[in-house]
């Protein structure tokens, strides 16, 4: 899953989980708590459904930094996602395993291992 496909899942989320927001307020660089609002209940509704439909991701770590008044930008969640992919994506299988995994991402989106 490439960053803009992370962009736009997280930003589809964000939009489905405070349906007061529209689409243009979820820029990169909102603050999710400043300038969209959301609270603790939609953020944990968030993350829990980033960690279904994208990743099983620890998120503790982005939380943490995030708390911090500035940090917790949509862009920075994104940055955090993709940085934790492509570190859970396996360079290369040993011989006679299977070449084909699935990413553990939205349904029907699967990684070619070569």
């Amino acid at each position: 899953m490439h960053r803009q496909e992370i962009l736009d899942h997280v930003r589809n989320i964000i939009l489905a989980t405070n349906q007061g927001l529209f689409p243009d307020d979820v820029s990169e660089f909102a603050s999710m708590t400043y300038d969209l609002g959301m609270d603790s209940f939609h953020l944990e509704s968030m993350i829990s459904r980033l960690k279904d439909e994208v990743a099983d991701i620890e998120f503790t770590p982005w939380y943490i930094k995030a708390s911090r008044r500035g940090h917790d930008t949509v862009g920075s969640m994104v940055d955090f996602i993709d940085e934790r992919m492509v570190r859970d994506v396996p360079a290369e299988l040993p011989e006679g395993r299977a070449t084909h995994l699935s990413n553990a991402g939205p349904a029907g989106l699967d990684v070619e291992v070569a």
